[in-house]
């Protein structure tokens, strides 16, 4: 296996141990509030766009809202995969291997637009 080939695998495992852990302990910490508040309450469903569910996560992780880490813990598993292909690009583009680069961008760009479509409700 060649050093990019190494890097790329190195940097692709990197991202996925990160993103599980990270992920792990956001459930954990959703669970352990959920169940220190009686595990009465039970977490909201976010909806509406991406802006609104991130924002009020981030409000009501500052009330120690279960909702809040359990929303980030799915935002986390979301973006992981657009976190690799951003990776790829960058290995791609240092070894010049334009046409993966080309491929990587306009994956990204329908991911982009995928995103804004289904926020405003196409």
């Amino acid at each position: 296996m060649n050093g990019i080939a190494r890097e790329r695998r190195l940097l692709n495992i990197w991202i996925l141990r990160v993103s599980i852990v990270l992920c792990a302990l956001l459930i954990a910490m959703g669970l352990a509030i959920f169940f220190a508040h009686g595990g009465a309450h039970i977490p909201a469903t976010p909806s509406g766009s991406l802006r609104r569910i991130m924002h009020t996560a981030a409000h009501a992780s500052l009330g120690l809202h279960a909702s809040a880490f359990l929303d980030a813990a799915i935002v986390v598993l979301l973006l992981t995969p657009v976190a690799r292909l951003l990776v790829g690009i960058y290995v791609s583009a240092r070894v010049r291997d334009w046409l993966y680069v080309a491929i990587g961008v306009l994956v990204v760009a329908l991911v982009i637009t995928g995103v804004i479509a289904g926020q405003s409700g196409m």
